[in-house]
């Protein structure tokens, strides 16, 4: 489209593409008004952008050169006409980023340990001395080639003669010997005792096991410079509960048909050094390892207790009182107070009753509508939200 077929009057103007701003922008446009959307920004979603590992290093680098201070609001009053209105949607812009400091816990360069080769690896430098050696033997004459050829052909007919006559007395030699084998195995079936085998038939242990084992590479940082258009990092971290209003709201205004969505496949929790999978389901409660049977009854009995009216009334002698004081009155043990209170609900100490429980509610809710968590993601990170509205 050229320039003088754009339009120069809208309705709305929007300056930013963050998640407000989208969503702003296409319900405007879904009722027929004429939207300008701008963004000073080189990339979509403000806060929620998301980067690949090189955009990211040069948006730090950006953040870093343009200093913590924070922004002034301009005062666009003065460029308002009569019946327009300025409304600030976030003043996330304002809040500058501070304290932004990089980390490497990798190598700078490729370790020696990627260089390392078998001990079958062919050498280069004697491949090419080799090829030096067949470019001089090409050069001899037909004559001698031919001479060559008539000697080797005579030299491996009294070779294969000589062969024919020793496979033909190794063969008779053979079965004499196999027939005695047989006639001394059966002697020796009653003399070996319960429990021992014969030496032929135990295991030896192989000594090419262990050069036939594949080096571990480790990670550098040059390696993930080359590998960094494999993955998208956020710089806000969220998931989506399947059955939340931002996931209703993109199957109502079919904006979810631009994006690919993922469902997480397991949640993790960190607890005493370890890392422990959170029992989601049914399912995974009776197959945790890091649960008692007594723990898992439980468990299942409390969460389908999360559910009904009962809990709703012994929920009021506990309100405004901490969550956590309500799962030890449940008679649970530290295992699943920890898993209920930081995992199912994600709660503090100090959260109330009503909100802990409200939480839990809604992450038994979540369940199965997507998978066996109540969660979904982005397939290629959060900044896609915003941009499918912007379409």
């Amino acid at each position: 489209m050229a320039a003088e077929d754009l339009p120069s009057e809208f309705d709305v103007v929007i300056l930013g593409t963050g998640l407000a701003e989208s969503v702003v922008a296409a319900a405007c446009a879904r009722v027929g008004q004429r939207v300008l959307h701008l963004d000073r920004q080189s990339y979509y979603a403000g806060r929620w952008a998301s980067f690949t590992f090189n955009s990211l290093l040069s948006w730090i680098q950006e953040v870093s050169q343009a200093g913590s201070q924070p922004e002034e609001l301009p005062d666009w009053s003065s460029l308002l006409e009569e019946g327009e209105e300025l409304i600030y949607l976030s003043n996330s812009d304002s809040a500058p980023i501070s304290n932004l400091q990089v980390y490497c816990y990798t190598s700078e360069k490729d370790e020696e340990v990627e260089d390392v080769k078998s001990p079958a690896a062919p050498n280069t430098t004697e491949e090419e001395e080799a090829g030096g050696d067949e470019d001089v033997v090409t050069e001899t004459t037909e004559s001698e080639t031919t001479e060559l050829k008539n000697q080797e052909e005579n030299q491996n007919q009294e070779e294969n003669q000589n062969q024919e006559e020793n496979q033909n007395q190794e063969e008779n030699q053979n079965q004499e010997e196999n027939q005695n084998q047989e006639e001394g195995a059966d002697g020796q079936e009653g003399d070996q005792t319960e429990g021992e085998e014969p030496e032929a038939s135990q295991p030896r242990p192989s000594t090419d096991h262990s050069q036939s084992e594949p080096t571990r590479k480790k990670i550098s940082y040059a390696q993930l410079l080359k590998e960094g258009r494999r993955f998208n990092i956020d710089l806000v971290s969220k998931l989506m509960y399947s059955r939340g209003p931002l996931v209703d709201l993109l199957i109502k205004s079919n904006v979810s048909r631009y994006a690919e969505f993922k469902n997480v496949t397991r949640i993790l929790t960190y607890r005493q050094g370890n890392v422990e999978q959170v029992p989601c389901s049914r399912a995974d409660v009776f197959a945790s390892r890091q649960l008692s049977v007594v723990e898992k009854r439980k468990l299942m009995r409390f969460l389908t207790s999360c559910l009904e009216e009962e809990t709703q009334q012994q929920q009021q002698a506990f309100t405004g009182r901490p969550y956590l004081e309500f799962l030890r009155d449940q008679q649970l043990g530290d295992n699943l107070q920890h898993f209920l209170l930081h995992s199912i609900a994600m709660a503090t100490e100090d959260t109330p009753t009503e909100a802990g429980l409200a939480s839990t509610r809604h992450f038994l809710r979540c369940l199965g509508r997507y998978g066996n968590t109540p969660f979904l993601f982005p397939l290629y990170g959060l900044g896609e939200i915003p941009q499918c509205f912007c379409r």
